[in-house]
């Protein structure tokens, strides 16, 4: 082979054997690519930023900025995978969680401000009508469990941006079994605690509020003074939230708490949930339908272009794993739509070479050479290959910075395909075509010279 040829070749097996590494074991296709909220079901959110609409330009895309960071940042540690979140229009964030099956608990871990306060607790009941305010700023906040109701000053004394760290443990304490959050301030939060607790008298209680709700409310015992004493570090990592959580309240709330407050509250405009069932008959048509279209293809090819049509369908065979490994690479998600890049992308890769084939047809009718047909075949077609390839690509560009939902999962997906038809038709039809003898069985007559 000439030097040109072993470039072909060495280009054409790494793209090869890199496709095959990235997508092994192959199956189920899950665990091959992402899927998105229309194969695998999940919950789609719309929230709405109060009051956002009324800012500047730029306060309210950096608030809305903060909220999408916040809100991945919780959802990252939550450990919820394949979450899409992004701004739509002014004051809207589109939150996707592919997977998840209930919206009460994406509403939850995404609603949420995580407003934490350290309030002094005046008095406490099981009723709330046997608590009196003595100051109008003063409020009468529930428990956790709604069990008992709090009276507590209306002044926080520590608020909850000066928490550094949130982590669920498990209580080693027989009296008090199950889970509780661990708390660690940072040294300017760890000062102001411990300054509360030196103004605080032994036996009086501290109530924990996160979003207006009482989670526990310990009372400052006489080891609490002694730390608080001693310095910040002696309470930085003392404080603590008890209840009766269950293992994936404690993981939200830690999550919450560690990710920040949003800037401002957020309502849920739009709730959509997608079945599991509605996921997997998509996926099921969505397979059926590449298989049945690419397999009418390959059989076509070989059916008029004989020896070349099995040019054509390797360079299809291996398009469509660059396809699906590139979208596995780049962390990609497949949708619907998706799918329909797809089976578009089938049609573009053959068109490739049929646009190659057909202009190495009209060298062999001149009555030249099989090899110097090739080379004529596809210095003709490139000029028209890069045009029309190059437009769509530019297309699907648009498509996707301009789009959402599914325009861009289509978008995506067609561009790789044309990407990928391009090198698959220049690169390895044509290394099969000069080097495996192929090239010899060009399916024309040859004209009779005078």
């Amino acid at each position: 082979m000439k030097r040109n040829d072993w470039m072909r070749f060495g280009a054409t097996m790494a793209a090869l054997f890199a496709a095959i590494g990235l997508l092994y074991p192959f199956w189920p296709l899950s665990d091959v690519v992402k899927l998105g909220l229309d194969l695998q079901g999940g919950v789609r959110l719309v929230l709405q930023a109060e009051g956002v609409a009324e800012m500047e330009e730029a306060q309210r895309r950096d608030v809305v900025d903060r909220i999408v960071t916040i809100l991945q940042q919780r959802v990252d540690q939550y450990g919820l995978a394949n979450v899409e979140i992004r701004p739509l229009g002014q004051d809207r964030i589109e939150v996707k969680i592919p997977g998840a099956q209930d919206p009460e608990e994406a509403r939850q871990l995404i609603g949420r401000t995580a407003l934490l306060e350290f309030r002094k607790v005046i008095d406490s009941a099981e009723n709330p009508d046997d608590l009196v305010r003595t100051e109008p700023t003063q409020e009468i906040l529930a428990s956790h469990d709604g069990g008992r109701y709090y009276l507590v000053e209306g002044e926080p004394l520590v608020t909850g941006d000066v928490l550094d760290n949130a982590q669920v443990r498990t209580s080693t304490d027989p009296r008090n079994p199950g889970l509780y959050i661990a708390l660690e301030f940072n040294r300017q939060g760890a000062e102001r605690f411990a300054q509360v607790l030196r103004r605080l008298q032994v036996g009086e209680q501290l109530a924990i509020i996160l979003d207006g709700v009482v989670y526990s409310a310990p009372a400052v015992s006489e080891s609490a003074k002694e730390a608080a004493q001693q310095g910040w570090r002696g309470v930085q990592k003392s404080l603590t939230i008890t209840g009766r959580f269950t293992f994936d309240e404690a993981k939200l709330l830690a999550v919450v708490l560690r990710s920040g407050a949003l800037p401002t509250k957020v309502g849920v405009l739009e709730e959509q949930t997608v079945g599991p069932t509605l996921g997997s008959d998509s996926i099921r048509r969505g397979t059926m339908a590449i298989l049945i279209s690419f397999l009418l293809v390959l059989l076509y090819m070989v059916l008029y272009y004989r020896w070349m049509g099995l040019v054509a369908d390797a360079a299809l065979i291996l398009n469509m794993l660059i396809v699906f490994a590139a979208l596995r690479a780049f962390g990609a998600t497949l949708t619907l739509p998706g799918i329909a890049g797809l089976i578009l992308t089938i049609g573009m890769t053959v068109d490739a070479n049929v646009i190659i084939f057909e202009r190495i047809k009209e060298e062999r009718r001149t009555g030249k050479a099989p090899r110097a047909c090739i080379v004529g075949g596809f210095a003709k077609s490139m000029s028209a290959l890069l045009d029309a390839n190059l437009t769509t690509i530019i297309t699907a560009l648009i498509l996707f910075s301009l789009g959402s939902g599914p325009v861009e999962g289509f978008a995506i997906t067609l561009a790789l395909g044309v990407a990928g038809s391009l090198f698959c038709a220049l690169v390895a039809s044509r290394l099969l075509l000069e080097t495996t003898g192929i090239g010899e069985h060009i399916p024309v007559k040859v004209q009779a010279q005078a």
